[in-house]
């Protein structure tokens, strides 16, 4: 059955124009690849808005969610959830326990010969591929025993086409790993309005390109993301449909406060060593310091400053901040933290302008007071 996917920033996403193998009569089970589900609350508000609309569609629908994250993705979102794969890179790959007997005697051997000099570090790199090896053998087999009574696999929203987030064997891996197994389940795998982030080694290329020209339908959420999937070798038909969190609708703003302004202000751990794909302490500590700057600056105009995170992770980013303001700009500032997408949007209905980032050319202090004085004043 053939259906459009024209989908506008002001409605919820369309899913005419993807084919689905279900029967009439027989409730469609349908799956969601997602690269996430720890609390992120744009990836939140894509799962939130992709759900929505294939329950809109087919009421009846058995949802499958597959994500890193799937105790907290059934929780959140009322669906039976799997991890995405068996794969555990740094960064990215779901929650386990110890595995079965070989997995657990590998780790055990590696433990008593970690002193060692060269034994230790080999029985090391053997036990972690002798996990990854069972755990994706397990998650594959799991994943063809659905498959067997599929009618969709989705992989919608999001910067799916991308390997910085656990390297060629993270995502790029996941989506060949499905594309594989749902070509030959004979099952419809299709993209809804994917980003494309960055692609560094050839095999990661290469396993994204796999899994692009297989599917019977891929939509990309912008003009950059379609140039660089064409850049793989796509030659097949790609529409741009917006990010699918624009989907969700917030209520009208509440009534502005005056004088001044209500700001919010979300930092990251951009960079933070630990907490991110390339990591530096120095350029991470001029961000905060950067944000610290702002905040003071804005204080000092008469505005409120809401800092708040979208990302439970980013926390750490705002104590860092708060931590180096004095007890008088405090006092013009507060910290927030919405726990779904819904509380975040009736959090932005008070304020008057969201400051998410900073550019790379917005990396000096006086930049970037310059560029949030033209904004709001």
């Amino acid at each position: 059955m053939l259906m459009s996917a024209i989908a506008r920033p002001e409605s919820t996403p369309d899913l005419r124009a993807i084919p689905t193998a279900a029967t009439p009569g027989r409730a469609p089970r349908i799956g969601v690849l997602y690269p996430s589900g720890a609390g992120n609350l744009g990836d939140e508000a894509i799962l939130q808005a992709t759900f929505e609309a294939i329950r809109a569609r087919w009421p009846d629908v058995v949802l499958r969610a597959f994500t890193l994250h799937p105790t907290k993705t059934a929780a959140n979102h009322r669906v039976e959830a799997e991890p995405l794969t068996g794969v555990n890179r740094r960064l990215f790959g779901a929650p386990r326990g110890d595995g079965p007997f070989l997995v657990r005697a590998a780790s055990g051997l590696a433990r008593r010969a970690r002193g060692i000099p060269l034994l230790g570090r080999a029985t090391g790199w053997a036990s972690q591929w002798i996990s990854a090896l069972v755990f994706e053998t397990i998650s594959v087999r799991r994943a063809w025993k659905w498959l067997q009574t599929a009618d969709l696999v989705l992989a919608s929203g999001g910067g799916q086409l991308d390997a910085v987030w656990g390297g060629t064997w993270g995502q790029p891996y996941a989506l060949a790993r499905w594309a594989w197994l749902a070509r030959r389940a004979r099952v419809p795998f299709a993209f809804l309005s994917v980003g494309y982030g960055g692609t560094p080694t050839r095999l990661s290329r290469r396993f994204l390109k796999y899994a692009v020209s297989h599917a019977t339908y891929c939509s990309v959420r912008d003009a950059g993301s379609l140039a660089l999937t064409r850049k793989l070798g796509i030659e097949t038909e790609l529409p741009i449909v917006p990010d699918l969190a624009f989907a969700l609708q917030p209520a009208p703003p509440l009534r502005p406060r005056r004088p001044g302004y209500d700001i919010g202000i979300s930092p990251m751990i951009y960079m933070r060593p630990g907490s991110w794909p390339h990591e530096n302490m120095a350029d991470y500590q001029r961000y905060i310091a950067l944000w610290t700057d702002l905040v003071v600056d804005r204080v000092a105009r008469g505005d409120r400053v809401h800092l708040f995170v979208t990302d439970p992770a980013d926390m750490d980013a705002v104590q860092e901040i708060w931590a180096r303001l004095d007890a008088m700009t405090r006092i013009r500032c507060s910290v927030a933290h919405a726990t779904t997408p819904d509380t975040l949007l009736e959090f932005f209905r008070r304020l008057d302008a969201v400051i998410g980032t900073f550019t790379r050319a917005q990396s000096a202090n006086t930049h970037g007071r310059r560029w949030c004085s033209h904004v709001l004043c």
